[in-house]
């Protein structure tokens, strides 16, 4: 069965979710009665938009927004799913982001998604989805190793990133294709930038204080005034 990303809420409004006691924590999950027959989504359409309501109820279960079971969402989500090919899964799945994002900022007229890094504060430690970011913002080339379900192999390849699309899709130029593609960040084994991770600035070194003179003496027999003293170890 093949693996989905659920996109999420991000920004302002998941941090108030999160805050937020659970609309229904105490309520028992929905109930249904049994109906008389199976209902069949005839159509591409149907099946569209119940897949698209899935994907909301997922977000706001998260947060306990919703009474309906979790297993339940997953099946039918998934099942729905995998009547659709990558390209419908992506537009469904962006719709679903897309949504969710006009939400929260109908909700706060000052809510905005999270903004790039500046180019130049990313570590070895990032998330793909913040190197990707920090990847569209400074004109970097990534470097990738893909796996592609179609034709169930393992590719290093170098991308250029276009954009992020719900969070789940990188919209890049693949050098090795030479064209624009689709990639699914779930099926990415590496990701880092051409050339390496960029060295962090060396913090300046602190001055040492002057050391305090010394106290006049006599100099003992055999003693050399002129000897230099040893210098303390960098830190």
């Amino acid at each position: 069965m093949p693996n989905f990303d659920i996109p999420t809420i991000r920004g302002r409004i998941a941090e108030r979710l999160a805050r937020a006691p659970a609309r229904n924590a105490d309520d028992e999950p929905l109930e249904f009665p049994e109906s008389p027959g199976d209902v069949m989504l005839r159509t591409a359409e149907e099946r569209g938009v119940v897949a698209l309501a899935c994907l909301l109820l997922e977000n706001l279960r998260e947060h306990g927004g919703t009474r309906a079971r979790a297993r339940t969402l997953d099946t039918v989500l998934r099942r729905i799913l995998e009547t659709f090919g990558p390209k419908e899964v992506m537009d469904i799945e962006v719709e679903a982001y897309e949504i969710l994002l006009w939400i929260g900022s109908a909700i706060d007229d000052d809510w905005q998604p999270e903004s790039s890094d500046d180019p130049g504060a990313i570590d070895p430690t990032a998330s793909y989805l913040d190197l990707v970011r920090w990847a569209i913002a400074g004109g970097v080339d990534l470097e990738m190793d893909y796996y592609s379900r179609g034709r169930g192999e393992l590719t290093h390849r170098r991308v250029t990133p276009i954009s992020l699309e719900a969070e789940t899709y990188i919209h890049a130029y693949c050098h090795l294709r030479r064209d624009e593609r689709v990639f699914r960040i779930s099926r990415i084994g590496d990701l880092k930038p051409i050339g390496g991770w960029p060295r962090r600035p060396d913090r300046p070194k602190k001055k040492k204080a002057a050391p305090a003179p010394a106290e006049a003496t006599t100099a003992s027999p055999g003693t050399d005034e002129d000897t230099p003293q040893m210098s303390l170890l960098d830190d």
